[in-house]
């Protein structure tokens, strides 16, 4: 049963290289839950970092990243610590070389591989209301995707605002967006990462954010009782379906 368990709970991890590898991009699965029970179950690490950042042309910052780190309360399936990386965006109201900003999306280096699991598991929260940790934009925009482009050693976060099949516009000029978090084993590295910012024009500054220290991370599970139920059951209903099938033959 335990070996079950642990081949669910690695999901894409076990997944051939050669396929991962022609994987281009997968869908991160999250879960909305209020910034107060986040703040109940994750404790900050570090202090948050403020990374504003400029658009060519703009003669003031056009924007501001916000990222933390926290760990969690309770214990996990594995023993193991899990740790909990913040992420939220601000816009800045004045113009930008005379039009107004926006922010389209970002995308930055996130150390880790098989982050997206199996269908159905999240690997990350969306906190659209309350102040999260030292994080105070608690704006209500989400991303209307979160993905992950896996490689050897490393992955890339790309975080999507705008829509235009689902007529979703850009993070405007004086907004925020909500908190997104995505989950990790690894504590925060040392090394800041740059974070690219879509928007109207190229950055001309370095904005930052924390991110895993390097080296393949495992998916770890929301670290919820009912959660971790549910997955016992259905793994249950596998080994059952098994034996039955080698009963008939």
């Amino acid at each position: 049963m335990k070996k079950f368990a642990i081949a669910l709970a690695l999901g894409v991890c076990l997944t051939a290289p050669n396929a991962q590898a022609a994987a281009l991009y997968t869908t991160l699965g999250t879960k909305a839950i209020d910034a107060s029970t986040f703040n109940n179950d994750f404790t900050a690490v570090n202090s948050a970092v403020l990374s504003p950042f400029k658009y060519a042309g703009s003669n003031t910052d056009s924007g501001l990243i916000e990222s933390q780190v926290f760990k969690f309360n309770g214990k996990t399936t594995d023993g193991n610590p899990l740790y909990a990386y913040a992420y939220q965006v601000a816009v800045s109201p004045t113009a930008a070389g005379g039009d107004p900003p926006h922010v389209d999306s970002l995308s930055f280096k996130f150390n880790a591989t098989g982050l997206g699991g199996s269908p159905g598991s999240t690997y990350g929260y969306i906190v659209s209301n309350g102040k999260v940790g030292d994080l105070n934009l608690s704006g209500t925009q989400t991303p209307t995707s979160l993905t992950l482009q896996p490689d050897a050693t490393t992955g890339y976060i790309r975080a999507q605002y705008v829509d235009a099949n689902g007529n979703v516009p850009p993070i405007g000029a004086g907004q925020n967006s909500a908190t997104f978090v995505l989950l990790s084993k690894q504590p925060p590295s040392d090394i800041l990462p740059t974070v690219n910012v879509g928007g109207p024009e190229a950055t001309v500054s370095l904005q930052k954010a924390y991110v895993p220290k390097a080296g393949v991370i495992e998916p770890a599970p929301v670290p919820e009782p009912a959660t971790l139920l549910a997955w016992a059951g259905m793994i249950g209903a596998v080994v059952l379906a098994r034996r039955t099938r080698r009963a008939a033959v």
